[in-house]
């Protein structure tokens, strides 16, 4: 059951062509061996989907051995091209060596194959950890890394109107539960997929584990077609993949929880997508890209190994699941090949800056409530009312310290500065210590957060929103953070390994890597009103950071639409976005040109897919759109600010640690007495920002596919483009 049917393997690879690109040419007469479910140093679960290419086309007699064992029956011919493909199994831990032969010629491919389990490229595992597939349904743990066995389930769309009380939210409510032994159900839906097919709307969901995440792959399936069988797909796939990614950003020591009925997608799987989520790929459990990037690797291999090699494969998600999108991307290529990002975040590790200054900011108008009216609050602050009031409620206890509501686990093992300072520690940085390694004095995950030098309110100040005497204070006062996330009159001072680590790692979204030459719709509701944590003015840090890195950002689009309007509205965007990513990667897998891949992403662009905004009718406005723009949409929704581009950072927002310059009085616009100048020197007795100049340790990637934790002087594990 685990082997593709021949007719199924050459039916795929006729079809089915990845994003990512072919094998190499062979050379006349030559052999050559390949992976196709994976790059061949990360395979996971002792099998790879392998390929034998001849130039000549003399495939007839060639002969197969994995460790010097016969494999030769595991290969089927490809009818697309002059190919086999096998699903080669029984690998083991390590090393493994692949050689076929035909006449004179021999190839050989070695293979390094891992658990199923992990880790590949994340780092040691978290610890502890606790097992969540009980409450998942899939039954008591097999193993102490939290393995479940395999389930299969299917679910319908009925033709009736959805129940109270039904299974799922949403569009999913009107699924129903399926038992193939039963008689077949006369409610049964159909749906037409992207490609035209009409098909009845029968979702089969697979549930499992992988390293060590729970996950669901659903996809259109029949289980009364005797064609079917529980590996191979039915006729309702489009052969498109979609991986959505879960939001937040938790520090949590626990597998997570979801339901099979959770991967039932009504916009991915009415097209005919197969679909997938997993708990490791939600960022409110870890937060922690390099983990999420690793699950994607090892759940889309097994995809390919059992379902069939995806024609493209897009990312889906907002908020934290925008920031796994953009760094998987850029860290992972070749694992997606376009994004569908919404309510955007470049990445966690910048963002947390502008989110833990909010802290400091409310700390410090309780000294002088009188002076610090709402109008100087929103100018020091750049966000919209209450925005800050919203990102100290919910996520600046775990970027400092969220010991006392506990880490998903029991309390006992949750670490307390008097009684149990060895115990796990609820922060971002502790969960992430695989990239950033721990401080030798303390043990303590190191972090890169700092405000040394940080004028706050630079902006404000030079506005007129707040006099010479207000911006001393506030800077005098504002204070930082200790290693417990406790308020001090000191500043934060970051390890400033942890810095250099965050950028060369890759945790920090430098559009670098895999990520300027990928076709990305960004789309988001306004909040900006609303003191909601996502504000529009993201979006325009991404672009600037494209700009910065490649020179252009004609790769990505901008959609913005009403929070509310029209019941419809947001329904519409999404399908919109959909539909438009599905014509331009379409397009882009049919370009088999030699042209730069950033020049194929452009001219595949369909017409739709250009910068703009929508109404609260839902009427469409096409425009361009920047941070500074004129015209209809900015008029409509104003783009705001963070903190720390009030403090003067730029755009970008792309600096952890700044170099400092000292004070000097004709950098300013605003006229400062003798006095105030050496009260802000003061103040400042090492200089201030100096955001001409890259921030301190501000490093280029390292490369991709890195496996951490890294060496003191990082090497590119850069080799081949991926297979996948």
């Amino acid at each position: 059951m685990r082997l593709l049917s021949a007719l199924a393997v050459a039916f795929v690879f006729a079809v089915a062509v990845s994003l990512s690109g072919a094998p190499p040419k062979p050379a006349a007469d030559a052999l050559t061996l390949a992976t196709l479910s994976s790059r061949p140093d990360m395979v996971s679960g002792g099998d790879a989907l392998v390929e034998i290419r001849s130039a000549s086309g003399t495939l007839s007699n060639v002969t197969v051995r994995v460790n010097d064992r016969e494999a030769t029956a595991a290969f089927h011919a490809d009818a697309a091209r002059p190919s086999l493909v096998g699903l080669v199994d029984g690998l083991k831990i390590g090393r493994n060596t692949i050689v076929a032969k035909a006449g004179s010629h021999t190839a050989r491919l070695d293979v390094t194959n891992y658990p199923i389990t992990g880790p590949l490229v994340s780092g040691d595992h978290l610890t502890p950890f606790l097992c969540k597939t009980v409450e998942s349904g899939l039954g008591e743990p097999l193993d102490a890394d939290c393995s479940a066995r395999t389930q299969i389930e299917y679910f319908y769309k009925s033709t009736e109107p959805p129940t109270a009380g039904g299974r799922g939210r949403g569009a999913a409510s009107s699924f129903k539960a399926l038992n193939p032994a039963a008689t077949r159900p006369g409610d049964i839906g159909q749906t037409t997929t992207s490609d035209g097919r009409t098909v009845p709307y029968i979702v089969r969901v697979e549930s499992g584990t992988i390293n060590r995440s729970i996950y669901r792959i659903a996809i259109l399936d029949d289980p009364w077609q005797t064609a079917t069988s529980p590996w191979t797909p039915g006729p309702g796939w489009n052969h498109a993949f979609m991986m959505t990614f879960g939001g937040g950003c938790g520090t949590n020591y626990n597998q997570g929880t979801n339901q099979a009925i959770n991967a039932i997608f009504d916009a991915a799987l009415s097209r005919g997508f197969a679909h997938a989520i997993s708990t490791q790929n939600v960022m409110q459990q870890h937060c922690n890209d390099a983990l999420s990037g690793e699950a994607l690797m090892m759940i889309k291999e097994h995809f390919i190994k059992h379902y069939g090699l995806p024609k493209w494969t897009v990312g889906f998600g907002g908020s934290g699941g925008s920031i796994q999108q953009l760094l998987i991307a850029q860290n992972f290529p070749g694992l997606l090949d376009g994004l569908l990002p919404s309510l955007t975040f470049a990445d966690s590790i910048s963002v947390r800056p502008s989110v833990t200054d909010c802290r400091l900011l409310l700390n410090y108008y309780k000294t002088d409530p009188a002076t610090w009216t709402q109008e100087k609050q929103t100018a020091v602050e750049g966000y919209t009312r209450g925005t800050c009031t919203s990102w100290d409620r919910s996520f600046i206890n775990v970027i400092v310290a969220d010991f006392a509501q506990g880490c998903g686990i029991p309390k006992d093992q949750v670490y307390d500065a008097a009684t149990n300072p060895k115990g796990a520690r609820c922060t971002m940085w502790d969960t992430n210590f695989a990239t950033f390694g721990r401080d030798p004095n303390t043990g303590f995950a190191r972090r890169s957060l700092d405000n040394v030098g940080v004028q706050y309110g630079l902006r404000a100040l030079e506005r007129g929103a707040i006099t010479p005497a207000e911006f001393l204070d506030l800077n005098r006062k504002i204070g930082g953070y200790d290693n417990d996330g406790h308020l001090r009159a000191e500043r934060t001072v970051a390890d400033p390994e942890a810095v250099r680590l965050a950028y060369v790692a890759g945790r920090l979204d430098a559009a670098s890597g895999g990520l300027g030459s990928l076709p990305i719709l960004h789309y988001r509701s306004y909040n900006d009103p609303l003191g909601d944590i996502h504000t529009f003015d993201r979006d325009f840090t991404i672009r600037e950071r494209m700009r910065k890195a490649n020179g252009r950002a004609d790769n990505e689009i901008v959609w913005i639409f009403p929070n509310g309007g029209s019941a419809n509205v947001a329904t519409t965007v999404t399908g919109l976005a959909i539909d438009t990513m599905s014509q331009w990667l379409d397009a882009l897998v049919k370009d088999a040109s030699a042209a730069p891949a950033i020049e194929k992403v452009v001219r595949a662009k369909p017409k739709g897919a250009v910068d703009g905004c929508f109404t609260a009718d839902g009427t469409r406005i096409d425009e361009p759109l920047s941070a500074t723009a004129a015209g209809r949409c900015l008029s409509l929704y104003p783009p705001h600010s963070t903190p720390r581009l009030v403090a003067g950072a730029p755009l970008a927002d792309d600096v952890l640690k700044c170099e400092l310059k000292p004070i000097d009085a004709r950098d300013y616009k605003t006229t400062f007495t003798a006095d105030q100048i050496r009260e802000l020197r003061q103040i400042f007795p090492g200089g201030v920002c100096d955001y001409s100049k890259p921030g301190v340790n501000q490093k280029p990637l390292g490369g991709t596919y890195q496996r951490l934790p890294l060496t003191a002087a990082p090497v590119s594990r850069t080799t081949a483009a991926s297979r996948q």
